[in-house]
């Protein structure tokens, strides 16, 4: 029935997937196992996208892969088990947004009797936080564009992803400059490798680094984005800075262009992968 598809879809998007993902989840759920082909024509969603998805689906415990031979297939797994696994992280994260008003309400109030505040340091915690002030900045932004590129991403969703591309794009649209270096691990980070070659093909300079220090944004030489990789952070649980203090973003930007001369180009770093993997 349309009527209760859409409703699931919506329902599924509040808890965290992108339109998309709702609409394989909700596929495969009607086939229990199912290749990636007829996923895609189940679901209507482009051919191009399907494998991204399937995999974060996997990833997040709603679904797992099976090979027979050369074929692969993909089993849903049980909603009552898949969804139960989100029940303590949603209950935890409302845990945290009242934690967190309290210790902002005492941060505020002692803040008060501050003669000299740090006013130049901004910190923001959350994906969905992180995500929209990165955009902000990035739309902001007219001449340069500078990052430090590593997991784990506040780009969780393939909405945010897309979002914060064109945001990218946009700047060498105003005439600007975007250069990332990358650190990489294809385990974890092929689903990007899509996304960097379109970036590269609207004109964003990407190399690939053996190991970065960090994970920074710089933005037309002011405003600094750092991640504060804290111990007791839960895994991908982002807390990121924004500096605004000129010394200090200078020396991010050099230690960037130290790294830029150290990296090679994404395309010879895709070359040397496939010829490593020949051998």
């Amino acid at each position: 029935m349309p009527g209760n598809n859409t409703n699931l879809t919506e329902r599924l998007i509040e808890l965290g997937l992108s339109e998309r993902e709702a609409k394989v989840y909700q596929a495969l759920l009607n086939k229990r196992n199912a290749t990636i082909a007829e996923l895609q024509k189940s679901s209507g969603v482009p051919q191009c996208k399907m494998y991204e998805i399937v995999r974060r689906l996997v990833h997040q415990g709603y679904c797992q892969e099976r090979k027979e031979g050369r074929k692969r297939t993909f089993d849903v797994i049980d909603p009552q088990s898949a969804l139960a696994f989100h029940i303590p992280k949603l209950e935890n994260r409302l845990d945290n947004a009242h934690a967190l008003i309290s210790d902002l309400s005492s941060q505020f109030a002692q803040s008060e009797s501050v003669a000299e505040p740090l006013d130049y340091i901004e910190v923001i915690r959350g994906n969905d936080t992180i995500h929209k002030r990165y955009c902000q900045l990035v739309n902001s932004t007219s001449s340069e564009l500078l990052g430090f590129g590593r997991g784990p991403y506040a780009c969780d969703t393939e909405d945010k992803v897309d979002e914060q591309d064109r945001e990218s794009v946009d700047i060498i649209g105003r005439g600007g400059e975007v250069r990332w270096v990358y650190e990489l691990n294809l385990e974890d980070d092929e689903w990007i490798l899509g996304t960097l070659d379109g970036l590269v093909e609207n004109g964003v300079g990407i190399r690939v680094a053996d190991n970065l220090p960090i994970k920074m944004m710089i933005f037309d030489r002011q405003k600094l984005l750092v991640a504060d990789e804290e111990p007791f952070n839960q895994p991908g649980d982002l807390t990121m800075s924004i500096i605004k203090q000129g010394t200090m973003v200078n020396a991010f930007r050099a230690l960037f262009e130290f790294f830029w001369q150290k990296s090679i180009p994404i395309d010879e770093w895709m070359k040397k992968y496939a010829i490593t993997q020949q051998g």
